[in-house]
């Protein structure tokens, strides 16, 4: 014991010290007395879109699908289970995986937790936005146009624009790429995987018959420019101070700008 005590006291203290990993890079500036409240109403919209659309869904069909453009009317026999079945996992693995994955790269840190926070939001906004348009828009599904009475006598078979499953999974994923992007440069592969996955939801959602191609890419648009915006604005730009200042003369007041 004293051999080893002695070997022990001529080590390095540099060798017997545990080597303290780097803080991950923070790529997110996030305000929670704003963000909270915004996550909070996006998911308050998804729980309550039953209670609303049985207030607001005026169910309209039968109808005749002449008036559908020829796109969209092509698919108005499609009635697939398994591909309505692969869509809502699709979505789901969209949802869940990049979170999961961002915890395993930067871990418990407060990285992680800006991270979560901006993805949520994201994820909240582009479910927000979807009710809203779903509401004021109500066209019916493919399915409510082929006389399906599950669809024809439920408020969910006049939400059909935009398609949800699409818009909401790729704002998540595109919420990750560009955490990619920030974090580790990453600038092609994640945004293939982001539009390969989206357009297999966007197929998905068509060929269940539970929105017309033009609900799906109409989805995967706003999908994405949620995804880019909402991180955008969150993203740490220390080279951009915006100020407001008075106008030139009697111009009031004016937005003053340095890069």
């Amino acid at each position: 014991m004293a051999g080893t005590a002695a070997i022990i006291g001529l080590a390095p203290a540099s060798a017997l010290a545990v080597e303290e990993q780097p803080e991950p890079k923070e790529v997110y500036q996030v305000r929670l007395v704003v963000d909270v409240p915004i996550i909070a109403l996006g998911l308050a919209s998804g729980v309550l879109r039953n209670t609303l659309s049985s207030h607001f869904v005026h169910r309209t069909c039968p109808c005749d699908p002449s008036g559908i453009n020829w796109l969209d009317r092509s698919t108005v026999g499609n009635h697939s289970a398994a591909a309505a079945t692969a869509s809502d996992i699709t979505a789901w693995l969209s949802l869940g995986l990049p979170p999961l994955l961002d915890f395993f790269a930067v871990g418990a840190s407060r990285a992680f937790v800006e991270d979560i926070t901006v993805m949520s939001e994201t994820v909240m906004v582009a479910l927000l936005i979807q009710q809203v348009v779903n509401m004021g828009v109500q066209r019916p599904r493919p399915r409510t146009y082929a006389g399906d009475p599950k669809f024809v006598n439920a408020n969910e078979g006049y939400l059909s624009f935009y398609g949800g499953h699409v818009a909401i999974g790729v704002a998540s994923l595109a919420a990750a790429s560009y955490t990619l992007r920030l974090r580790y440069g990453e600038r092609i592969w994640p945004w293939l995987v982001t539009i390969a996955i989206g357009g297999s939801l966007a197929v998905e959602r068509v060929a269940s018959g539970h929105h017309f191609p033009s609900d799906a890419l109409v989805g995967l648009g706003a999908g994405l420019l949620i995804g880019i915006a909402v991180p955008w604005l969150h993203a740490g730009r220390p080279g951009l101070h915006l100020a407001v200042v008075p106008g030139p003369g009697d111009g009031g007041l004016a937005i003053a700008g340095a890069f």
